[in-house]
């Protein structure tokens, strides 16, 4: 029989032109020459060669349910009915946990968290930038460090007090 290229090749073989311009890609088709973009093919070589690579490869699947991976023309064992069962099941287990968990308040969405992490941050800021407006006439009025540093304590304790309400909810 005459040379093909891979399209001719594919017509003879009663696949896709794709699935060949694969099989030659992965080499699996060792007697066909590439010149320049196209390929020349021997049928009856590239025949001899595909049933070896498919044979070898039926014989490492042998006694389990084979599928043909349309996107790379490798055949797959396929998982069992069981092993299908069981990963829906572990799925559906982990789902059923979250659920469980964001009822019983162990888990809280991601944007509520942010949310009250802004709140806390601007109540702690308004607090903080309070404390020398409230305290800086009693400040100056007062010359004894000891007691300086106690009305500055003093303030800092109460606002973090204020906090505490902030704690509670």
């Amino acid at each position: 029989m005459a040379v093909m290229d891979a399209k001719a090749y594919a017509e003879h073989r009663q696949v896709s032109a794709p699935m060949v311009t694969k099989y030659l890609q992965q080499g699996m088709i060792p007697s066909a020459k590439r010149v320049g973009r196209k390929w020349i093919i021997d049928p009856e070589l590239a025949d001899r060669d595909l049933e070896k690579v498919l044979n070898t490869s039926d014989k490492k699947t042998k006694g389990k349910p084979v599928k043909l991976n349309m996107q790379s023309g490798h055949k797959t064992p396929l998982p069992s009915l069981a092993a299908n069962r069981a990963i829906r099941e572990m799925y559906a287990a982990r789902i059923t946990k979250l659920e469980f968990e964001e009822r019983s308040k162990k888990l809280v969405p991601v944007d509520e968290v942010k949310l009250e992490l802004a709140k806390l941050h601007l109540m702690v800021r308004d607090n903080l930038r309070t404390i020398p407006d409230r305290i800086a006439p009693l400040l100056a009025a007062e010359t004894d460090k000891g007691k300086i540093h106690s009305i500055i304590l003093e303030e800092i304790r109460q606002c973090l007090e204020g906090l505490k309400s902030f704690d509670n909810r």
